[in-house]
């Protein structure tokens, strides 16, 4: 069975990655292409930190400066008070053990602790960490006996910090009303004078520049597990004989022969006689004959195995009609009949500069 690389994708109209700097406010950012959906919208800073609208929250943070194992004694060393995000204080009772490790006196200290969560750090430390995030986030650590085992300074308070601000869509007043520009301006200005953005969103058909408004891409395209996409049976039937008739004729220097002069008509006057529309008729027919010979020679010939559904079997018709709105424009519909007998419609328009994609072009 053969296959090819599937060229023809519905484009997304995607910008993936586009790096800029915010402007002299340090808050608003202005993407070269509108965005056509809001949602869509994924924002990094400096290309390394996720920037999500609501902001980039940290929790308060309050680190021993001690590293474990720890001995702690009942009712010499084991209590600590804390106070999480100016609520009511808590009174935490640590075990009694020797040569404690840090992991393990972090998870019996979780079992009494509110609102916050306690682990081991690398350096065998005991930090507590509020389950709250941003400047509302505290801890404050209250006079206690346990404070000076793990090093904890007692009555010292710690808060949370926003990282970066949150920031919202807000459309530009002096661009169109059809496709307004929309900035992304944050909530304050960001900290650093060289501080850029990377985003990704989606832009209109007729400002992307992935398909230059033709709403299909031709691209390979990969699979989740990173395999080449492919065209076979029917696709690739569809696929190889788009490819063979709007190919300009001699633009392959190794296969001269192969594609039309299809592309030539476009733009010359179409007249009553139908000389323009009759050229084109032939040389669809014509390009249809020799990738039909081409696949009965890779049968034959060559030994490979062509199926049913890639089989060229009958152009049963072909269709032409023009534009009521561009005289130099003209829709063209086939109809290919493969060797199972299957149907398959192939609808294009041509027109400057090059092959437009119609919609449903499958049938």
């Amino acid at each position: 069975m053969s296959y090819d690389r599937l060229l023809d994708q519905v484009c997304p109209h995607l910008v993936s990655e586009e790096a800029l700097f915010l402007l002299n406010d340090r808050q608003t950012v202005r993407p070269l292409r509108p965005i056509s959906a809001i949602n869509s919208v994924r924002v990094r800073v400096n290309g390394l930190i996720e920037s999500p609208s609501s902001g980039v929250l940290l929790p308060a943070q309050a680190t021993g400066t001690k590293a474990g194992p720890f001995n702690i004694k009942r009712g010499v060393n084991d209590q600590l008070v804390v106070q999480i995000d100016q609520r009511q204080s808590q009174t935490i009772v640590a075990p009694a053990g020797v040569q404690l490790s840090a992991s393990q006196l972090a998870d019996a200290l979780n079992l009494q602790v509110r609102n916050a969560v306690f682990t081991a750090t690398s350096k065998k430390q005991i930090r507590l960490t509020s389950l709250s995030k941003g400047l509302g986030a505290s801890i404050i650590i209250r006079a206690n006996s346990l404070g000076p085992t793990l090093g904890f300074v007692a009555n010292r308070g710690w808060h949370g910090q926003t990282n970066v601000p949150g920031w919202s869509i807000v459309n530009d007043p002096n661009t169109l009303l059809d496709r307004p520009t929309r900035l992304i301006v944050y909530d304050s200005p960001l900290k650093g004078f060289q501080d850029y953005v990377e985003i990704d969103y989606t832009t209109l058909r007729e400002e992307c520049r992935r398909c230059g408004g033709q709403g299909i891409e031709q691209d390979w395209r990969y699979g989740v597990s990173g395999q080449v996409i492919t065209a076979q049976n029917e696709t690739l039937l569809l696929q190889e004989l788009l490819k063979a008739i709007y190919t300009i004729q001699g633009s392959n220097p190794f296969h001269p022969w192969y594609g039309t002069q299809i592309i030539d008509s476009i733009g010359k006057k179409l007249s009553a006689a139908g000389i323009v529309q009759n050229m084109i008729v032939s040389e669809i027919y014509e390009a249809f004959r020799r990738w039909q010979n081409i696949k009965r020679q890779q049968e034959e010939d060559v030994g490979q195995t062509v199926t049913d559904e890639e089989y060229p079997y009958r152009l049963t018709s072909v269709n032409l009609q023009q534009s009521t709105q561009d005289p130099t424009i003209i829709f063209v519909s086939a109809t290919v009949q493969n060797r199972s007998s299957k149907p398959i419609q192939i609808e294009r328009a041509l027109r400057v500069p090059g092959v437009s994609l119609i919609p449903n072009q499958l049938g």
